[in-house]
Formats: structure tokens, sequence, C-alpha cells
């Protein structure tokens, strides 16, 4: 019988902020920019690339999924860091603080692990991020070296004491379930971001923010 979680970890991008469309639109920017003559997917497009198993995080491997050549992808990681908060700056979810708040209520403790920048995340979020503790905020840049998110889904879990296995890691990618189940947490898929369709996952799915609570709490808490 599996025990009740104590602590939930989101996946940012996609999970918590719909920010898939602006960053299609940098790609598409900066391939004009650059002189590169191809052509950028479409949201739906590019979550077929995601289900496929194609690897869009970080950033580089984004720029490299779509098209762009090494060297070029280079340069537009260190364009996307100085533009994207500025020119692209995605907006959270409807209804996320609604979904915390439940979390939270219930006692749960709650943490992110992105592939993003805090100088992006931040910001997209505002006061949404109250409800984390601070403690289990794993960006991409809080450590000289980036960690993966497997490793920092086990540090969240020895910071808090608990067990991997008391938590539950939010994410939208195939390369979330393989972080999760590497780090012994259990996973719960989002079907509205980047890349985990609503049929044959062997796992359980939230199809919108507001079903993640209920799945969250009822699934898991067993």
């Amino acid at each position: 019988m599996q025990v009740s979680p104590r602590a939930v970890f989101f996946d940012v991008d996609g999970v918590l902020i719909n920010s898939l469309p602006q960053h299609l639109q940098i790609c598409r920017d900066k391939a004009a920019e650059f002189g590169l003559e191809i052509k950028i997917p479409g949201v739906e497009e590019f979550r077929e690339l995601v289900r496929a198993g194609v690897k869009v995080s970080p950033m580089h491997y984004f720029f490299t999924a779509v098209g762009f050549p090494e060297d070029l992808a280079k340069r537009a990681v260190i364009d996307y860091e100085k533009e994207f908060m500025d020119r692209y700056r995605p907006k959270a979810f409807a209804d996320v603080d609604q979904m915390l708040v439940a979390l939270q209520r219930v006692g749960l403790t709650l943490g992110l692990v992105t592939s993003n920048t805090s100088a992006n995340v931040v910001p997209a979020l505002g006061d949404a991020m109250r409800y984390f503790d601070r403690c289990c905020l794993f960006f991409f840049d809080r450590y000289p070296q980036p960690k993966s998110k497997s490793w920092c889904l086990t540090e969240g879990a020895r910071l808090l004491g608990v067990q991997p296995s008391e938590c539950i890691y939010v994410g939208d990618q195939p390369a979330d379930v393989a972080a999760a189940t590497e780090a012994g947490t259990r996973f719960l898929g989002v079907t509205y971001g980047w890349g985990i369709s609503s049929y044959k996952n062997q796992y359980e799915v939230a199809n919108s923010v507001l079903e993640i609570p209920a799945r969250l709490l009822g699934s898991f808490a067993q």
C-alpha cells in the first residue's frame, strides 16, 4: 500500500506557466534574425516531438530540436537569457493559485524542479511563489553546475526529511517521468502541457490545472 504524499514538486513550463507559444515564437524570431531557413513547428507539432522522446530542455536542446545548428543554438540561448522575459513574458495558467492553495491547505509541502532559470520563473509566477517552500526551489541556475531533475527531486526529499516515495513530481514531458522514476518519486502527468497525451499512459494524469488536487489526493493518498 502506498503512503500518503507529504510533498509535491512541480515542473514549471507547461505545468504552472503557459509558455510554449512564447518559446516557439522566440525560435521563429531568432531563426529569422540568424538567416536560418527552417520551419519552426506549431504547438501541436512540437508536442508530438516531445511525445516521441525528443529532448527539449534545457533551452539549448529546445533550439536544436526545432532545427538550429549547434553554434547558432548557443547564440540563441544567450539571447534567450537576455530577452525572453522582456519580450515574450508568459503567464501562469488560470487557476494555478486555487490549485496550490488546495494542496497547501491539506498540509502538503510544495516545491519546484525546473530546467528554467529563477529570472524567468519568479516573475511569471508572481505572487504564487509564496506557496513554495524556499528550500525546495530547484531552478536550473541554483547551483554553479546545473543538476539533473532526478538529483533535485532526491535532494528535495532529503532537505524535507521525507522519503522520495512520499513525494510526487508533477510534469508534462516523458523526461519528467524518467526523472521521477530515477529519483524514486511518484509521478503525475499533465496533458495540457508540452508533451504528455491523455491516453496510453502507465501513470496518473490530470487534464487541467484544477484536476491536479483530486488526482494527487485521490489516487495517491492510499
